[in-house]
């Protein structure tokens, strides 16, 4: 592992008192079953699964995993990562309040302990309005910070705080310039390396969760949003309505690098298990892909949130996140 680049995320875990996560003898992960008659997602993480301390989670690909002693910490290029290095720490810590805030005072004060600073979007302070906050189909909540920090060797910082009852959950990220393995809110980073912080994501699983029915209900209502494919060289708008009776409608249109326009318009019926959306076209093959919504709050407009529905989506260039925006 580079043990210089790792040095920064774990030696601000360690600043903290770390309390390890207890493993209780006999304990066994129990998670809701998929559904066996759905379309495999499109992409899922794989590899082999690391447990750990009470926390079972896949190290994304382009990297490499260890345990040191009460931290996880993982470093390396990251799934779609062309330069730099991503380093990544786990840990659990004593919980203290609202998430958010916890987690500026942990990014802020740690990282000042280290002679580095850290900035919101716009070059402030305020890292608690560039926020996401979520909840997985496991049932735990989470929130998420970045900032850009005034380091040589790392210009990206992110942290997840998981709420575990008592403790929290840390889960704590670096990247060096070029590597863009995470990013500051709405910000489209290197080779859309934010994938491999995605892959993490997907692939934790906390003992003792409960299963949620929070995409089941959050995926109701319209849905819009821009993007572009890489397999077709076009930029893509997509409107997608999802409705209570597991139907679903919706349109959209291409514009290729030619200048050529394509619209479409489907529909069909839809299935959500887990954080897996499946849909089933009247006309055309059934997909599924990984999904979740999300909160995005942004130092711009602080006190008004855009919800996301965030898919998995593969093209040439490998998997990616594409969100589209409720309308």
């Amino acid at each position: 592992m580079n043990r210089q680049f790792i040095a920064l995320g774990s030696m601000l875990l360690r600043c903290l008192v770390v309390v390890a996560i207890a493993s209780v003898p006999g304990t066994t992960y129990v998670f809701a079953q998929p559904r066996l008659d759905l379309p495999p997602a499109a992409w899922q993480p794989t590899g082999a699964r690391i447990s750990w301390k009470g926390l079972s989670f896949i190290v994304p690909p382009g990297m490499s995993g260890a345990a040191q002693n009460d931290l996880y910490e993982m470093v390396g290029l990251g799934m779609r990562g062309r330069g730099g290095q991503c380093g990544i720490v786990l840990g659990e810590i004593p919980s203290r309040g609202d998430l958010a805030t916890y987690a500026q005072d942990l990014l802020v004060g740690n990282l000042a302990k280290l002679g580095a600073g850290i900035a919101d979007s716009q070059g402030g302070s305020n890292l608690v309005a560039d926020r996401r906050v979520g909840r997985s189909a496991d049932g735990w909540r989470y929130v998420e910070l970045n900032g850009m920090v005034n380091s040589s060797g790392v210009n990206r910082a992110r942290m997840m705080l998981i709420d575990h009852g008592a403790t929290v959950i840390s889960i704590f990220a670096v990247s060096a310039p070029g590597n863009g393995c995470v990013g500051l809110s709405l910000e489209t980073t290197p080779n859309s390396n934010t994938i491999t912080w995605v892959a993490l994501y997907y692939s934790l699983k906390l003992v003792g969760a409960t299963p949620s029915n929070h995409l089941r209900e959050q995926i109701l209502g319209h849905w819009v949003g821009s993007g572009m494919s890489i397999a077709a060289g076009a930029g893509m708008l997509q409107d997608v309505v999802y409705a209570a009776n597991g139907r679903y409608g919706g349109e959209s249109l291409t514009a290729t690098a030619t200048g050529k326009q394509v619209s479409s318009s489907g529909d069909g019926s839809y299935v959500v298990d887990a954080e897996k959306l499946a849909i089933f076209p009247n006309a055309g093959k059934a997909e599924a892909h990984l999904t979740r919504v999300v909160e995005d709050y942004s130092v711009m407009t602080p006190s008004k949130p855009t919800v996301q529905l965030c898919s998995v989506r593969v093209d040439v260039a490998g998997p990616y996140e594409r969100c589209l925006s409720r309308r």
